[in-house]
């Protein structure tokens, strides 16, 4: 495959790349901002364009689908279904950039954060099918905030600690049960460093994000990506990669509320300072 070169980016051509999880078909954005996807059991591109299609910073496909993608670009984030005459658009419309995101397991749900904000915002999406409606995509009409992530300070064995700020990465694990995020902290700010947030979930029935502790690495090391296990079978695995080089994994043990419970639920993780059992957002 060779995409159309871009003389004055010195053949730079691709903005974003997405394998789709689930089928032979991959969605590439170029510098012109169109998007196009291409499938081995199909001779047909398709070409996706918007006027709110600028600067594309990243792609994502809806699990469980095939056609839904969700563009993350200057100003907002779009969300297509391959049919164009489905393209819906999500989120602001102003000055707000599209930091990272992340779909729920199921496809339920997509999280996502903007440049220069702390909080992480929300988007439900249903998915209607019948005679005349079907694979039209619903849902929530605008975002709501479900976590806000601003400096908190903490009171710890090792002194007072700063935890807060933008969020830099958003992972969720596959049961939908974990959720981890990297905060950038505060440079400028004394005692504040960035950490790896991890939150306890729930999709069903209601929507629920409860803080389960931080991890941090050794002394002026950074988290700088974070993924979890596809298929780990205690729980949850997350792999964190620091500034230092290293890689730690770090396992969270529980019987996914979707298996037969034979064990109380249990986390390793430490929690930094005394953090109630009451969710950060609940749709109850």
């Amino acid at each position: 495959l060779t995409l159309p070169c871009a003389p004055s980016r010195a053949g730079c051509t691709i903005r974003a790349f997405a394998w789709h999880p689930h089928t032979n078909k991959f969605a590439v954005a170029l510098l012109d901002d169109s998007i196009r996807v291409y499938n081995s059991n199909s001779a047909t591109v398709p070409s996706l364009k918007h006027r709110l299609q600028r600067n594309v910073a990243a792609m994502a496909w809806k699990p469980l689908c095939a056609s839904i993608l969700a563009v993350a670009c200057q100003s907002c984030v779009l969300v297509w279904h391959l049919d164009p005459t489905s393209l819906s658009t999500r989120g602001d419309r102003g000055d707000t950039v599209p930091q990272t995101g992340c779909w729920s397991p199921d496809g339920s749900r997509l999280l996502f954060t903007v440049l220069g904000e702390s909080v992480i915002y929300s988007l439900s999406f249903s998915e209607y099918r019948g005679e005349f409606m079907q694979g039209q995509v619903g849902g929530s009409k605008t975002a709501s905030i479900v976590a806000d992530l601003s400096e908190t300070t903490f009171e710890t064995l090792y002194g007072e600690e700063r935890i807060g700020g933008e969020v830099h990465s958003m992972v969720w694990d596959p049961t939908g049960e974990r959720l981890a995020v990297i905060i950038r902290g505060h440079p400028e700010s004394a005692g504040s460093q960035p950490a790896v947030a991890v939150f306890r979930t729930r999709n069903s029935p209601v929507f629920e994000l409860l803080p389960c502790g931080f991890v941090r690495g050794e002394r002026g090391a950074r988290p700088q990506l974070i993924s979890f296990h596809p298929c780990f079978p205690q729980g949850a695995l997350l792999t964190v990669c620091w500034s230092s080089g290293r890689i730690s994994h770090i396992p969270f043990f529980f019987v996914s509320a979707l298996e037969p419970r034979r064990s109380p639920r249990r986390s390793p993780v430490p929690v930094l300072g005394s953090v109630r059992e009451q969710p950060l957002f609940s749709e109850l």
